[in-house]
């Protein structure tokens, strides 16, 4: 057992919209997340999620970070937002039911509220894609809900 909460507890994401399976990894500068593809997974048509969706996967690992330091610091998990990306690369046209995806997450720069990240989605140790996200992560006291 790796002693990482569970994925749900750290990235305030829930239900279908919460692709990560877990959180396998975190040294406070890098997160490594686990997702695997099933027939029923979110965004899977005719049995294949589009690459596209790793961007997703990328911001959710970095989400995952985020809630894993605020943890670490006796912090609420919010929400957040990726503003940006830059060097998107994409290597496959799309992903299979039955896949596993290794998807990890650097902290590049950045304070508590806004931040880099370099990022890999990997498959079979092969980097499948690959990305700079820039994000935001505001303080929400104060917001009407």
């Amino acid at each position: 057992m790796s002693g990482l909460p569970p994925i749900a507890s750290v990235v305030p994401h829930s239900g279908r919209m919460l692709l990560l399976d877990e959180v396998v990894a975190f040294d406070g500068s890098r997160v490594v997340c686990r997702v695997r593809l099933r027939p029923g997974s979110t965004f899977m048509e005719a049995g294949r999620v589009r690459a596209i969706v790793a961007l997703e996967y990328m911001a959710q690992a970095v989400a995952a970070f985020a809630g894993l330091r605020a943890r670490a610091a006796g912090e609420a998990v919010r929400v957040g937002f990726l503003l940006g990306t830059r060097e998107l690369r994409l290597e496959v046209e799309g992903f299979q039911a039955g896949d596993e995806l290794v998807v990890e997450a650097t902290h590049v720069w950045g304070d508590e509220e806004l931040g880099s990240f370099d990022c890999a989605v990997r498959q079979a140790e092969r980097q499948v894609a690959s990305a700079t996200l820039n994000v935001y992560q505001g303080r929400t006291e104060g917001l009407p809900e």
